[in-house]
């Protein structure tokens, strides 16, 4: 019997102590949303991140209105859609290429969404890929990824971080004191690692670009693979980059060409169609790609908006299985350089 009220009590204890620390946490504020705030990456920060997007299990994060994206095709199967990162999202060229579309198809205008999402890596990309994006069976995709997989992680890569995340019981994942010790465990195998790995290291780069490409095919879609460009040259790299983004600024343009020709063997070895705008912007003078790019060198002007809007509209005239997914006509239209 005493052993028994030892025991009861001892779970008292505990629970109080629980509770005691539970308030104690509510009342410093203390929050940590492991998908919200574990992942570094540029803008937005942590705080414009918890304003404008909101918590998920598998993505980490969405827009607020991603829910109503989704369901704005109400069962209709959508023409277009357009998946990556902030240049996808905050871009102007989807908007200028669909209307550069429209204007050569005979029917209606194109059902198209824009999903890309600011800080998404080619992980979360391929898990809404699963989730969200194949059950709509869109007939043509692009998939515009790179920046976020090659900036540093804080102490953990992307798949770690889904991975503890996933561990977490539902019903836990409010409280405080379970956030504190989810964090704890992260911080913990961050000091383990000892440097701050990539987001999505090379080779699974190449394993998400891969099984993107397959399950857009399997759904009956196009996949149209795109390289990100840039005005970065060695030498006059953006210094703001550094050391959030990356540690040693001398490695920002030979990494970033690591990951541009991961997407261009991905195409060639899957056949995808391959939009290879990387290239095309290399092809300006440095003057003509600095005016077409932003002061971090990663996001468009609207004179870049115009210029991957253009290329992109020959790279979808160029495309036999494209135009055909499209219902578009070859227009010989001149393009904008």
């Amino acid at each position: 019997m005493r052993a028994l009220q030892n025991g009861l009590l001892l779970l008292a204890a505990l629970a109080i102590a629980l509770l005691v620390g539970e308030v104690g946490l509510r009342v410093a504020g203390f929050s940590f949303a492991p998908t919200l705030d574990s992942v570094e990456f540029g803008w937005p920060n942590i705080e414009v991140r918890r304003a404008r997007y909101a918590s998920d299990p598998d993505l980490f994060w969405v827009p607020r209105d991603y829910a109503e994206r989704l369901g704005s095709f109400e069962g209709a199967r959508p023409d277009l859609v357009f998946l990556g990162d902030s240049c996808t999202e905050w871009g102007r060229w989807p908007r200028l290429l669909l209307a550069s579309l429209d204007r050569d198809r005979a029917g209606e205008p194109l059902r198209a969404a824009v999903l890309g999402t600011a800080g998404w890596s080619s992980h979360q990309g391929l898990a809404q890929l699963r989730r969200d994006v194949v059950p709509l069976r869109p007939r043509a995709l692009t998939l515009w990824f790179g920046w976020n997989d090659h900036w540093r992680g804080m102490g953990v890569d992307d798949a770690s971080v889904s991975e503890i995340s996933r561990q977490r019981p539902a019903w836990l994942a409010g409280l405080r004191w379970e956030q504190l010790w989810l964090k704890t465990r992260l911080a913990w195998r961050a000091h383990q690692a000892g440097v701050s790995p990539e987001r999505v290291p090379p080779d699974a780069f190449r394993r998400n670009l891969e099984e993107m490409v397959r399950l857009a095919r399997g759904a009956d879609g196009v996949p149209a693979l795109v390289t990100a460009p840039t005005s970065h040259r060695p030498g006059a790299e953006p210094p703001q980059l550094s050391p959030r983004w990356i540690e040693d600024l001398s490695r920002l343009v030979p990494l970033h060409r690591q990951y541009v020709e991961i997407v261009r063997e991905v195409a060639a070895r899957e056949n995808a169609v391959l939009c290879d705008l990387a290239a095309r912007f290399d092809g300006l003078s440095d003057d003509e790609r600095d005016r077409s790019f932003a002061a971090d060198g990663i996001h468009f002007t609207l004179a870049g908006d115009r210029r991957a809007a253009a290329w992109l509209r020959e790279c979808f005239e160029q495309s036999a299985a494209l135009r055909q997914a499209l219902s578009l006509a070859r227009s010989g239209l001149a393009l904008a350089r």
